[in-house]
């Protein structure tokens, strides 16, 4: 063990596994809207999803099924008010639409989260997530940043 690493000659390295494929979701310019608020919350979202893959790889993903599934719940919460009142100022014509989108991924993030945790299956609440990023924060939220940049 070299003397220099953090820990001193007693620390122990990390294991390579340990080092690789722990990303799922490798965080892109083009997932910006140009928002700082908005995107430094999506980056928030991306590293919770990335905390649960890395988990799973590890045999992790049951114990940490519970406190993510609630801190994205939470989050998702305050993230969806800050969005919505910042769109709303901007006058964007869809904030109603995409007001019930919200309304409604809250209410499946509950759903799936729950039957997650009651099947023990961090897979499948994975899944969920890997859907939610692709079809809204990728889709939906494009819309109203095409609009905002106008």
């Amino acid at each position: 063990m070299k003397k220099n690493m953090p820990g001193g000659e007693n620390a122990k390295a990390i294991p390579n596994n340990m080092l690789q494929h722990n990303i799922l979701i490798v965080w892109k310019p083009e997932y910006e809207l140009g928002i700082p608020v908005v995107d430094e919350q999506h980056r928030g979202i991306v590293s919770t999803i990335n905390s649960l893959f890395f988990g799973m790889q590890h045999k992790h993903g049951e114990s940490m099924l519970t406190p993510i599934a609630n801190m994205v719940l939470d989050y998702t919460r305050i993230h969806f008010e800050i969005e919505e009142e910042f769109i709303d100022k901007c006058g964007f014509p869809g904030i109603d639409r995409h007001h019930l989108l919200h309304k409604e991924l809250i209410d499946e993030l509950q759903q799936s989260g729950k039957k997650s945790i009651l099947n023990k299956d961090s897979f499948q609440f994975m899944d969920f997530l890997k859907k939610w990023w692709v079809d809204h924060i990728c889709d939906k939220d494009r819309q109203f940043r095409d609009y905002i940049m106008k």
